[in-house]
């Protein structure tokens, strides 16, 4: 077993909520003012940009503070901490530069709790520990791709993501998305175009989508698995909310990187198997080695050229039916000789704590072994080995599980219904999809709304904030509004605010 059962009645968590339910009364305003915070709120604005999950430590006039019940739970920390760090588990070796790939029995706690979750077979030697989703995007866009590659990206997106791709050199190409997720048939029709440029990764957030709340449903996903086989690109799936489906909402569909094996192994892959992986295993392999990479006579006879006028790498001719080169690499999942072409990453910031910055890549031997190649990793060794030891404690001792049961979904799942609730009677005009899970709701403004506009009246005249459409590349009459921080009472009073901002705008108000 990789967790031993908690009991309601005991342990950090049931103190917790003992001491939460004797203070809710008191109704003290969700803060955030610290110097450990990337984001400082304060008492007087409801921001529903602060995607992130709340201390629930409320100040005080007095300047104490008083415990709430955590998304970000520091007595799971410190419990898993004493549990890894002293006693039967002390080992002083968790201080040293650890394997590049993450410790083995983490890695296959990590595994087991995966598999338990979400009901599918995760094999630990299929994971890297990351320092999150974000360096997980980043490693994947450094060693999968290189720059000039063109990478397709959602849109609309997470609104940090842009950064990051830019960041490793990629040209960004927008997909059309709808109500259940990125729009396939427009994207295989984009492909098939003649001049179409062809795609080295695809970014993708699966399920419970930032900012749009949606899920792209199991047909879906074999379609744009097809096309990633077909056109010869990988799928990054950001899958960070993987975990956090609703208590009462229908069970999701089968991560990204399951639904790509179960179609290996029935034999429904078809179409070239163009060489990108082939060329970051070798890559990696040689670099492994201390070899010396030549120009790129590994890839056995690439018709790619450089189109200078748009510095994108094309097919000579536009033509998505090249053959596959001789030797494809075999797919772990089936040994069938199709190669992976799914990356899934994964985190424990939303349903632990981001402080701990640290989180998974799930991925086949050969892109592995192309991540495993890092120089960060090769010259400081796995990411956050301490970090790590807190987290397998935290799972062996099944607090994780508990905290993820009893507090992060039925509070996200409460905090969603009420966003929604006082959307739709304050807001009538508008139009949303009510999520299944996450942390977001992507709300459609009149179409004469600038959301950027309507954001600087709003916070000037009205102490309310959001992320305005532009900003996820999304229309700009879009706005997205996160439920994860404030407690039920303030998303209300958030939303009124945010209701008497639009009326004034709508009535011509314009910001100073």
């Amino acid at each position: 077993m990789f967790g031993r059962a908690v009991s309601r009645n005991q342990g950090p968590l049931a103190a917790a909520g003992r001491a939460y339910s004797r203070s809710r009364s008191q109704m003290l305003p969700s803060t955030q003012l610290s110097e450990y915070a990337q984001r400082q709120l304060g008492p007087d604005v409801i921001d529903f940009a602060a995607g992130q999950g709340a201390t629930n430590w409320r100040a005080r006039s007095s300047g104490r503070y008083r415990p709430g019940l955590p998304l970000l739970p520091l007595h799971l920390i410190a419990a898993g901490a004493t549990d890894r760090f002293t006693g039967p588990k002390a080992d002083p070796f968790i201080l040293q530069y650890g394997p590049e790939q993450g410790y083995t029995s983490f890695r296959q706690c990590l595994a087991d709790f995966l598999t338990h979750s979400t009901q599918h077979p995760v094999d630990p030697e299929e994971l890297i520990i990351t320092a999150g989703v974000s360096h997980g995007l980043d490693m994947a866009c450094r060693h999968l791709a290189r720059p000039g590659d063109v990478v397709l990206v959602e849109a609309p997106t997470y609104f940090l993501a842009g950064s990051i791709l830019r960041q490793a050199g990629l040209k960004l190409v927008p997909v059309l998305t709808g109500e259940d997720g990125i729009d396939v048939d427009a994207l295989d029709a984009f492909l098939q175009q003649p001049d179409a440029p062809r795609p080295k990764l695809l970014y993708t957030i699966p399920i419970h989508n930032n900012p749009a709340g949606t899920t792209i449903p199991l047909h879906k996903r074999q379609q744009l698995i097809r096309l990633a086989h077909r056109y010869g690109f990988t799928v990054i799936a950001d899958e960070v909310y993987q975990l956090l489906s609703f208590p009462d909402a229908p069970s999701p569909p089968p991560p990204m990187k399951e639904v790509e094996r179960q179609l290996i192994q029935r034999s429904r892959l078809s179409g070239p198997i163009l060489n990108n992986a082939r060329r970051i295993s070798e890559t990696a392999a040689a670099e492994q080695d201390g070899a010396t990479s030549g120009s790129n006579s590994s890839n056995g006879g690439s018709s790619e050229r450089h189109d200078d006028s748009n510095n994108m790498i094309l097919n000579d001719g536009g033509s998505s039916q090249q053959q596959p080169p001789e030797g494809r690499i075999s797919c772990s999942a089936s040994g069938s000789g199709i190669r992976s072409s799914v990356v899934s990453l994964g985190s424990f910031s939303k349903i632990m704590a981001p402080g701990l910055r640290l989180g998974w890549m799930e991925a086949s031997p050969p892109l592995l072994q192309a991540l495993r190649a890092d120089g960060v990793l090769g010259s400081g060794g796995s990411i956050a080995p301490l970090a790590s030891g807190i987290a397998h404690s935290c799972l062996q001792m099944g607090l994780l599980q508990q905290q993820l049961q009893e507090v992060v979904r039925p509070r996200l799942q409460q905090n969603c219904t009420a966003l929604c609730k006082t959307l739709q009677r304050e807001l009538p005009q508008c139009r949303f999809h009510q999520p299944q899970g996450g942390y977001f709701v992507w709300l459609e403004l009149p179409k004469q709304v600038c959301s950027g506009e309507l954001l600087k009246l709003a916070t000037q005249r009205h102490k309310v904030g959001f992320v305005p459409g532009r900003a996820c590349h999304g229309a700009p009459h879009m706005a997205r509004f996160s439920f994860s921080f404030y407690e039920a009472h303030e998303l209300q009073e958030g939303v009124q605010r945010f209701a008497a901002a639009l009326r004034e705008y709508l009535d011509g108000a314009r910001p100073t």
